[in-house]
């Protein structure tokens, strides 16, 4: 489906303190919004990208993504069979920037038990201490960031480069090449860009690479190998390990959980 034909939803801005939905969206768009409370999200049968005015992140398939109280966002699916996990909390912030974490069965077990057992409509003890509960342990659950944050370049010029390697992800690609496209030296290209991005070219590349992965396992038409080398890749052993080391899965792994 093209982007123009994604459905878009509106959003509401304000919600109550431990507001839990569970609802199939399939391919949808929202359009900048933020809301009152903290936000913590799941996706479920796809990826899940997130845009801020300065950042954007990739949510893989279970894996969380925390937003912070009025921090202005937009949501994108393109997965036809995708289904968010949210809670809404009021709470103070532990975390101030948009970030991704990796799966936490003892999440998903507490967001369940909420779904069906919480009642926000009355005073309920029990409802209260177990939100409370939850507000308290999520410091400790969300310790550990998921390693692919990808910030957004600032300048021109490395917005220039970065559209630039999104579009040739396909082809070999290096400092020297980039460094002489743009007409800039390659010192000067590897400070400027890991300045802005937080990390090097390389780290770039491969991270992109992996979300382009991420899309086309979600196309059980294609054959992993057939992947491996719409990325960039000629060795699909040396990207199944890389992939086993960002997810904890291999990629046959992950895509008999879409």
């Amino acid at each position: 489906m093209p982007k123009s034909a994604i459905s878009v939803f509106p959003c509401a801005t304000t919600f109550r303190d431990g507001t839990i939905e569970l609802r199939e969206y399939g391919q949808f768009n929202t359009e900048m919004h933020f809301h009152e409370q903290v936000q913590l999200l799941s996706p479920t049968n796809g990826t899940l990208f997130v845009y801020t005015e300065g950042n954007s992140v990739c949510v893989p398939n279970n894996f969380y993504v925390f937003i912070p109280a009025q921090v202005p966002h937009k949501l994108v699916s393109r997965s036809p069979r995708m289904v968010l996990k949210t809670i809404f909390l009021d709470m103070v912030h532990f975390n101030d920037r948009l970030t991704v974490y990796p799966p936490q069965e003892l999440l998903d077990h507490f967001l369940r038990f909420g779904e069906q057992h919480w009642n926000l409509n009355i005073n309920d003890s029990m409802t209260r201490t177990s939100i409370e509960a939850f507000k308290s342990m999520l410091p400790l659950l969300l310790a550990k960031p998921f390693q692919l944050q990808i910030s957004a370049a600032q300048s021109d010029i490395m917005m220039a480069i970065c559209t630039f390697i999104l579009e040739n992800l396909t082809n070999k690609l290096s400092i020297t090449q980039l460094a002489q496209k743009f007409n800039i030296s390659e010192r000067s290209l590897f400070r400027q860009f890991k300045e802005e991005l937080q990390m090097t070219i390389f780290q770039f590349i491969k991270q992109h690479r992996l979300l382009k992965a991420l899309h086309l396992l979600e196309n059980k038409d294609l054959q992993i190998a057939q992947i491996v080398y719409a990325i960039g890749y000629d060795s699909v052993s040396n990207f199944s390990n890389l992939f086993k080391e960002y997810f904890g899965i291999s990629p046959q792994q992950y895509r008999a959980k879409l």
